[in-house]
């Protein structure tokens, strides 16, 4: 993907004629939004992407060398905020497959905090419980929620791609045009959609720390850690790559106080349990358990195939697909010739949220759990971007950022679809 743009053609071209020969395969995931415009069981909608995607790269080559100079990067972030933040709200999602189906039912009926994403569940029961008291919906205040996270997430990305590139407006529409996005657009989760959105600053925070290793950049980058982990599980994926990247190599000072500050997050969830305000919530041992899933005598729901099996992969590989194809496909050449710290960094955290689709077996299905694992794509992408934009001249950067473009849309709006249909 890095290479020319004949190399590029010829893998888009592969890619799209493998999905248009299999669309029973590949429209349970990326054509689901679509069903109700292409029929089923055809290559239509997978022949229209690839052609997209090949006049996409023949557009980059007009594509202008845009390098907008910000005297006031402040006021764009809170432009950046304000807008997308309407946007995420007008677009919500009124159907979804996650803890919230039904709140408005059985809201909680008190302030909790959970195992597996304490932090998570205690601010989402919280806003609950204050929307509750002004008689305003369970789920307007989870979307609410979402939507509020979809804000900060944005700016964190805006700020990521601008020190990243000069040229970060293209750089921030690869990775907002994602189908992790959708996340945000009012998608009730107790705490995978705040661990996406610290994982933005985290992103951000330490690639200021690699730059330039201040205390309050190292500071900074344990806390936002610390935010990510204890809103759900899922944000341990990147703590082998914080240790040995950011903790390795610090004073034993230095290093106790990142620790105490990566426990940080945890402490309210935990003083408030003890003082009785937030009370135990879920099953004994919540969503810790999701990993032994596939040992079948401890399976839930999701057993309709082993979980060493050809099925198994297949979900894997069509949840990657539908929230970041070309990254996807770019991965492979990105983990080969990273070489800076922060790619290095990039790399080991890709691994670790890899790790975490192969062993999480979802409870309810890759599709019904795709939350979980929407930040594998994320950071998958972060790494890609970051190789492309050293190995890359500019006019070929600009080229495979289009043809990203044309892909990762045309997919998210197809998820953004399909949580607005009837389920």
């Amino acid at each position: 993907m890095f290479g020319s743009t004949e190399i590029r053609l010829l893998l888009v071209v592969v890619a799209a004629a493998l999905a248009a020969q299999y669309p029973n395969d590949v429209d349970q995931w990326l054509w689901r939004g679509l069903r109700d415009i292409f029929p089923p069981g055809t290559g239509t909608a997978a022949a229209y992407t690839g052609a997209a995607m090949v006049v996409a790269e023949c557009l980059g080559r007009w594509c202008p060398n845009w390098r907008p100079r910000l005297r006031h990067p402040v006021i764009v972030s809170i432009g950046l905020a304000v807008f997308f933040g309407v946007l995420f709200w007008m677009g919500r999602v009124p159907y979804w497959l996650g803890d919230y189906h039904g709140i408005d039912r059985e809201p909680p009926r008190y302030v909790s905090v959970e195992p597996a994403e304490p932090l998570g569940v205690l601010i989402s029961s919280s806003l609950i419980r204050l929307g509750a008291a002004y008689g305003v919906l369970a789920s307007t205040m989870v979307q609410l929620e979402s939507v509020v996270f979809g804000m900060l997430a944005v700016v964190g990305l805006f700020l990521w791609c601008r020190a990243l590139s000069a040229e970060w407006p293209l750089v921030l529409a690869m990775l907002l045009s994602s189908g992790f996005m959708v996340l945000f657009f009012g998608y009730p989760e107790k705490g995978t959609i705040k661990t996406a959105a610290f994982v933005c600053w985290y992103a951000y925070v330490t690639t200021l720390y690699f730059d330039n290793p201040t205390r309050r950049r190292f500071f900074g980058s344990n806390l936002f850690l610390s935010l990510a982990v204890f809103s759900h599980g899922s944000g341990l994926c990147w703590f082998p790559a914080h240790i040995w990247y950011v903790w390795r190599g610090n004073g034993w000072k230095r290093l106790l106080a990142g620790i105490l500050i990566f426990l940080s997050a945890g402490v309210p969830p935990l003083i408030l349990y003890k003082a009785g305000i937030a009370l135990y919530g879920g099953s004994p041992l919540g969503n810790i358990e999701a990993p032994v899933q596939w040992i079948k005598a401890y399976c839930i729901t999701n057993c309709g195939y082993d979980f060493f099996s050809t099925v198994h992969l297949r979900d894997i590989f069509f949840c990657l697909a539908a929230l970041s194809p070309v990254a996807l496909l770019a991965f492979p050449e990105a983990a080969a010739y990273s070489r800076t710290r922060r790619e290095r960094w990039l790399l080991l955290g890709s691994a670790g949220w890899l790790f975490l689709n192969g062993f999480w077996f979802p409870v309810f299905g890759y599709v019904g759990d795709w939350d979980i694992f929407a930040t594998t794509p994320l950071v998958m992408s972060l790494l890609v971007i970051t190789v492309a934009s050293r190995r890359m001249d500019p006019e070929n950067f600009r080229r495979m950022a289009l043809v990203w473009i044309a892909c990762s849309a045309w997919h998210s709006y197809s998820w953004w679809r399909f949580f607005r249909m009837p389920l």
